[in-house]
């Protein structure tokens, strides 16, 4: 199974409008709105990386409201998934969360995947292709904690070269 993260902008307070429209792409297994750079982060799974890019190109950037996307291929290597989906819906509806892209040099990459792996609070985790090496999702009670958290223990980690950290609207978007 392929995945890719989209990451999308799109006219300001349009939201709710753009992942009413992304539900309706059987692809996507998560949408969830987003505070920062990004209005929208999206999680795609499909059977090959063609399906992935063509429902990009076709589909999630032909919605109206999008002004601009940016896609993170996920590498074919073993990611890290802590949570069932029960926990997962449980998450999303009381915990604040985030996800945090990684820079780091390839050769660190997996290394530091067993550091987040040891982080609790890391409930998701993969390599990417392109930009960013590693992404990774993060649950705590307060947004304040998960700020703790990547300051303290994620950024701490040997080789992380920079993060983004993306905040996660909560009641706002989708699980499949």
């Amino acid at each position: 199974m392929e995945k890719a993260y989209v990451l999308i902008v799109n006219e300001s307070g349009k939201e709710d409008s753009v992942i009413s429209n992304l539900k309706n792409i059987p692809s996507i297994t998560n949408a969830f709105g987003t505070f920062g750079s990004y209005d929208i982060l999206t999680k795609l799974e499909s059977s090959n990386e063609q399906n992935i890019q063509r429902v990009i190109s076709n589909e999630i950037r032909k919605i109206s409201n999008i002004r601009a996307t940016l896609t993170l291929l996920v590498d074919n290597k073993p990611g890290i998934l802590k949570t069932s989906k029960v926990e997962r819906e449980v998450l999303d509806e009381y915990m604040a969360q985030a996800f945090v892209t990684i820079h780091c040099l390839k050769s660190d990459e997996s290394k530091i995947m067993q550091n987040l792996e040891e982080i609790p609070e890391v409930i998701e985790a993969d390599m990417l292709v392109g930009n960013y090496e590693i992404i990774c999702k993060i649950a705590a009670p307060t947004y304040n904690d998960i700020s703790e958290i990547i300051s303290k223990r994620i950024r701490k980690i040997p080789g992380i070269k920079s993060t983004i950290t993306i905040n996660i609207i909560n009641n706002q978007g989708f699980t499949r």
